[in-house]
């Protein structure tokens, strides 16, 4: 029997290189110093989060990285809840596709990242209107915006919330910091702990866990 404890969530918007898979790798990492038994799955036919996991230290155990297709994502995720997983975080790929429409399906909250490039901007209309058509909770997180960018982030939260989206409270700001921590198989907290990219992502898991009420309800897990 699924466990209804586990929290699904999909990060997802139809633009390309908006860091979708920063915030789903940096999500990941957050959730599992925190204890919980996290896992991605990248539906993403690059498979850039799954490279990422090869280039991990090994001791690193979690996050787990997992490349599911659409046909398979309800068995994984059944799997998944059945063996005992806190928190699944779906990576999907850019453009039109199918791989999105069945991850917000899955999911139980969207995470939607948004930049100020006119193409995110003219996008996110969709996503809001996949997101609503499912009837599903759909959040927006301005990211890669410019550490003196207020104009930047006040226009990505205009036009969110010109499409009825919520918005998450804190924005993710660009920091070379993210990309040198891919290259390595890490995340900007695990880089540079006590950084500001560092202090953002934390900022965002705590936010994202008291929305989807993991610190109450989920197992923590012992780590040896």
């Amino acid at each position: 029997m699924a466990d209804s404890d586990t929290k699904v969530v999909a990060i997802t918007i139809n633009k390309g290189g908006v860091g979708k898979t920063q915030i789903t790798r940096s999500v990941g990492v957050a959730a599992a110093g925190a204890g919980l038994a996290v896992v991605i799955l990248d539906m993403d036919t690059q498979q850039n989060s799954t490279s990422w996991r090869k280039r991990r230290p090994k001791e690193m155990v979690l996050p787990l990285v997992q490349f599911t297709t659409e046909n398979d994502l309800p068995e994984t995720i059944c799997r998944l809840k059945v063996g005992g997983c806190d928190l699944v975080l779906i990576d999907t790929p850019p453009g039109r596709n199918t791989e999105a429409p069945a991850a917000v399906e899955a999911a139980d909250l969207v995470l939607i990242p948004c930049t100020s490039e006119t193409e995110c901007l003219e996008g996110l209309p969709r996503t809001a209107r996949l997101c609503r058509t499912l009837g599903k909770r759909g959040i927006v997180v301005p990211n890669f915006v410019h550490p003196s960018g207020k104009a930047e982030d006040a226009q990505i939260r205009g036009v969110a919330e010109g499409n009825k989206l919520e918005l998450s409270p804190m924005s993710l700001h660009e920091f070379q910091v993210h990309r040198d921590g891919s290259f390595h198989g890490k995340t900007a907290q695990e880089l540079e702990p006590n950084g500001k990219a560092s202090k953002e992502i934390n900022a965002l898991w705590e936010w994202l866990s008291n929305e989807l009420h993991l610190g109450t309800s989920a197992r923590v897990h012992k780590r040896a």
